[in-house]
């Protein structure tokens, strides 16, 4: 058997965070008002070698102060925890998960039959590649508001008479 060099102080392989590593990695960088600060997941990664699609999905959902509130209604690590799980277990690429949430969006739920029916771009960007409002809001927000509890049929209709209308 060869002698490992260095392994002690390599990463190791498949070094994903749990849930629960998240969760006291958080409540260690809590700043004096009881919130952690944007760009977390950052530090997080250089502290602890993390990486996979827990601290990736983290790092997209915290990259500014406004997407931290909206998603969370705060910046408190139990309440980043709350919504952490729903992105990170959904079936969305880490692009799209970008895509719903620079458009407010806060409930992954209604975005479903969005993205399967080849809907995403459409609904939140306008033809010029600005960011799409509906009815005042941003077009995320406007779907999780209005659509978190609709079923698939009247998601899908709402979704293709936006984008049909080319407006913005």
């Amino acid at each position: 058997m060869q002698p490992q060099t260095g392994a002690a102080t390599e990463a190791p392989e498949g070094n994903e965070p749990t849930l629960e590593e998240l969760a006291e990695a958080l409540a260690q960088h809590v700043v004096a008002n009881g919130t952690i600060r944007p760009g977390v997941a950052a530090k997080l990664v250089a502290e602890n070698g993390w990486h996979g699609r827990l601290i990736d999905v983290l790092g997209i959902l915290t990259e500014d102060t406004a997407r931290m509130g909206y998603l969370a209604g705060g910046r408190k690590p139990e309440e980043v925890m709350t919504w952490l799980p729903l992105w990170a277990d959904s079936p969305y690429s880490l692009p799209q998960i970008r895509t719903i949430v620079t458009s407010a969006g806060w409930d992954p739920e209604p975005f479903g039959v969005v993205v399967r029916n080849g809907l995403l771009e459409r609904l939140v960007y306008c033809p010029d590649g600005s960011l799409r409002r509906v009815h005042g809001e941003l077009a995320g927000a406007w779907l999780s508001d209005q659509f978190a509890l609709a079923d698939d049929d009247d998601i899908l209709r709402a979704v293709r008479e936006v984008v049909s209308q080319d407006a913005c």
